[in-house]
């Protein structure tokens, strides 16, 4: 099918009509999710076609230069490389780097038949295949790369988002390449590492750094840190404003300083003014520490509208006062911050995962050798393993590696426990009390990675800690209990989807949890990072 529409000159037409809207507008909830399913696949078909038609355009511009340059002496690779997605840009009326984009796509696309196919049947978005390609395309070896690309395209149909495929992918490269993953590090030092400062509109610049992960890794950190110390959740600023003001004070803009905005007299996160005039001409800073593990990423597009009442590390729903105390422990600051700050680095004893560094994601062994003998930049933790209980109500609970499911596994996993006991016949110690202990908040954020809501990727140390099976404060041995096998990460948004029973989760031996319509009876798979 896809050989016979390439090669046709008339482009496909939809069979849609002008009347479609006042049709659609009247359709049953299950004609639209099976009409808009529908048309999402044609949609990314079409994209297919486009893309790799744009590309057509160009190479042949390209192959015409390269012939052409040897009576004129103009073939040097700059020159035609611009000749051919200029000829894209002004044959389709779209930008030259997107152009250039759609060009390097299906160059990369031309080593990857698999992937290649996947594009043209629908089956990924444009943004995945692209991520697919973009990172497995440089495996040199032909079975390797054939291996890739099925795993690749495995790990695209999880209900997960972009980004966390990405850091999947990328997880499995350095794995079945690792000295290739150590080699094209350097060599991208060597040829890509730049700072830009471009000058923007409405007096702003835009600021672009192109430098080893843990570089930005530590400056990701140092500016969480600083909100967390110093703002508090009333703060009316989006959050992209209150990280350029704490990026101003790091790089050291005079008079540049990061203080809350809410206004309150009794903020607990303000500055306090000193407390007799000591004739200095800037405020002593004090902020108070907090635990590192709600720290955000830099995310421009995130907001500070959440009440902090409603951010606890249990159930969004809970009305018990004792629910929204957390397992925040406040410690004084030393005079240097940032001597405190140290990125964790991940690693896995058994070798069934990479190491991965804090605020950055997986890095190769010689990667993490380095991180290693540095200093005091990271501390050296190692990844948890699944703590199954000896005494179960479930018999398949075999240690299956939490972080990456085995993908060829015929049989999935069982569920561990509705009644959210986590397989233990009693409980054990402290899982009826509803606040989770900081060690334990810890191993869930490492064990599932990112938030278990389908399609999101809010890293799970961002995320609440949430019982799957909600915990009964009124009589805690007859709800969900406060074990490993009963908690998972939620962003706030979705903890509240959650909660208001849009998909119901169940959690299985592997850590997969699987969401359930009520209303349509549909699932939905999630998996650990």
């Amino acid at each position: 099918m896809a050989t016979n529409m390439i090669g046709s000159h008339k482009a496909p037409e939809l069979s849609m009509t002008a009347d479609d809207a006042a049709m659609i507008d009247h359709l049953p909830v299950e004609a639209a999710t099976a009409l808009a399913r529908s048309l999402q696949r044609q949609e990314r078909q079409v994209i297919a076609r486009k893309v790799l038609s744009a590309a057509r355009i160009g190479h042949t511009v390209y192959d015409e230069m390269l012939l052409s340059g040897h009576q004129t002496n103009v073939h040097t690779t700059g020159a035609v490389d611009k000749s051919a997605t200029g000829k894209v840009s002004t044959t389709l009326g779209v930008s030259v780097p997107q152009a250039t984009a759609w060009m390097t796509l299906s160059f990369l696309l031309s080593t990857l038949p698999t992937v290649t196919a996947a594009f043209l049947d629908g089956d990924h978005s444009l943004e995945r295949i692209r991520i697919i390609a973009n990172e497995i395309a440089v495996l040199s070896d032909d079975d390797v790369r054939a291996f890739a690309e099925t795993r690749a395209l495995q790990l695209a149909e999880r209900n997960q988002a972009d980004k966390t495929l990405r850091d999947q992918v990328i997880e499995m490269v350095i794995a079945l390449d690792p000295d290739g993953a150590a080699d094209r590090r350097e060599e991208a030092a060597a040829r890509d590492q730049n700072v830009r400062v471009r000058r923007d509109t409405n007096g702003h610049c835009s600021i672009s750094v192109y430098a080893p992960g843990e570089m930005g890794a530590h400056l990701a950190a140092r500016i969480a840190k600083m909100i967390s110390e110093r703002i508090c959740p009333r703060d009316p600023r989006r959050q992209g404003q209150v990280q350029v003001a704490a990026f101003a004070e790091i790089q050291g803009l005079p008079g540049a300083q990061l203080s809350c905005e809410c206004g309150r007299g009794d903020c607990s996160r303000a500055i306090p003014l000193p407390e007799e005039p000591s004739g200095l001409t800037e405020l002593d800073i004090d902020p108070a520490a907090t635990d590192l593990s709600g720290d955000v990423e830099v995310d421009a597009d995130a907001d500070m509208t959440d009440d902090p009442e409603t951010i606890t590390d249990g159930d969004a729903d809970c009305d018990d006062a004792d629910c929204a105390a957390t397992d925040t422990v406040e410690a004084q600051p030393d005079a240097d911050t940032d001597a405190q700050l140290s990125l964790s680095l991940i690693t896995d004893p058994s070798g069934q995962r990479e190491a991965r560094l804090e605020y950055f994601g997986v890095v190769d062994d010689a990667h993490a050798a380095i991180l290693i003998s540095s200093g005091q930049l990271v501390t050296v933790t190692e990844f948890p393993t699944l703590d199954i209980p000896s005494i179960s109500t479930t018999t398949s609970l075999d240690r299956i590696p939490a972080a990456w499911r085995r993908l060829d596994d015929p049989f999935p996993a069982a569920p561990i426990d509705p009644t959210g006991h986590g397989g233990y016949f009693f409980p054990p110690p402290r899982a009826l009390t509803y606040r989770i202990p900081a060690w334990l908040r810890e191993k869930i954020i490492e064990l599932d990675g990112t938030c278990r809501y389908p399609h999101c990727g809010r890293p799970a140390s961002e995320c609440q800690i949430d019982h799957v099976v909600k915990f009964v404060h009124q009589d805690p041995i007859t709800g969900g209990w406060t074990v490993e096998f009963n908690l998972m990460p939620l962003c706030t948004p979705d903890h509240q989807r959650k909660h208001m029973g849009l998909l119901i989760p169940t959690m299985l031996s592997d850590r997969a949890v699987i969401w359930r319509d009520p209303v349509t009876g549909e699932t939905i798979t999630t998996y650990p990072r």
